[in-house]
């Protein structure tokens, strides 16, 4: 069992979208495109499905909330228009899923959390900053490495690596193993020095992910970095000075907010779903019979 705590209630929070995405073009990209008798394409419900049992199984959780992005346009777009503006739309197939996924967590009897103008990513580091304070171990499960931010002494981060039932754990404890930075707030330090391309946050040009590493293994923060400008040598020094307020956007646009209102409490998330029920929103979808024995099995 991972969750060391046992004694504890455990709150897995997921990134819905991001493993619906996930599940989605595990299938796609060799052509396996489920559909039902209507046409529905199906597979990254199916696989999200598949994805979350195992994860809550695997990881021992008691509570599961589900986060999901509640439009295209937030905050960030009013502070940068082009905050993730060239990213493409998703394929035909999966764009009739994201509606019928809310159905699908619905059916589980897991809640669900999103906020107009915020990203899911918002309402998971409010919820993590929230249910951590009083002593809940929280777990988040996302493919998204920004949420490494959030770690502390109750919040571990999941990130689905490729193949199914594939993951890396990252603590507080771990994090300078596997990322290279000692403090989970330094996430957002080198997000403002090299950008993300991602998310097309622009960073400081000519800063790539070395470099960035080199100024927060020495100076700590970019406001130290500032404050130690004359310290930094060359045309880094000049690119420095020159995109300060670039860099300083682009830090608080990879910042995930943790005071967002949320209507969810942790008794709301105790994850003991209606198997009939379930199973009805299963056979709707016409899942395929091993899935639901799993579910029918409990």
């Amino acid at each position: 069992m991972e969750n060391s705590k046992s004694n504890q209630p455990h709150l897995l929070i997921v990134d819905s979208f991001a493993l619906l995405f996930r599940g989605f073009f595990s299938t796609a990209l060799v052509g396996n495109f489920m559909r039902n008798s209507q046409g529905l394409c199906t597979n990254g419900i199916y696989q999200f499905n598949r994805y979350l049992l195992d994860a809550v199984k695997r990881f021992s959780a008691s509570h599961v909330v589900c986060a999901f992005d509640m439009g295209s346009k937030t905050f960030r777009n009013e502070m940068y228009p082009a905050y993730k503006a060239h990213r493409d739309e998703p394929p035909d197939e999966l764009i009739p899923q994201f509606d019928k996924l809310w159905e699908m967590v619905e059916a589980f009897d897991i809640p669900r959390i999103g906020k107009v103008g915020y990203e899911a990513d918002d309402m998971i580091g409010s919820m993590a900053k929230h249910y951590a304070a009083s002593g809940v171990q929280v777990s988040i499960l996302t493919g998204d490495g920004d949420s490494l931010q959030l770690l502390g002494e109750n919040v571990r981060v999941i990130l689905f690596k490729k193949g199914f039932g594939n993951y890396e754990v990252v603590t507080y404890e771990n994090l300078h193993e596997i990322k290279g930075v000692r403090h989970p707030y330094q996430i957002i330090e080198l997000k403002g020095l090299m950008g993300d391309t991602s998310d097309n946050i622009p960073g400081c040009p000519n800063v790539g992910p070395k470099t960035a590493l080199k100024l927060i293994e020495e100076f700590d923060t970019i406001d130290s970095i500032y404050d130690n400008i004359d310290s930094v040598k060359g045309k880094l020094k000049e690119r420095l000075i020159e995109h300060k307020e670039q860099i300083y956007l682009s830090r608080d646009l990879a910042t995930i907010r943790t005071e967002i209102d949320f209507d969810c409490t942790l008794d709301d998330c105790v994850f003991a779903y209606n198997r009939e029920k379930l199973l009805a929103k299963l056979e709707e979808f016409e899942f395929a019979a091993p899935l639901i024995r799993t579910i029918a099995a409990g």
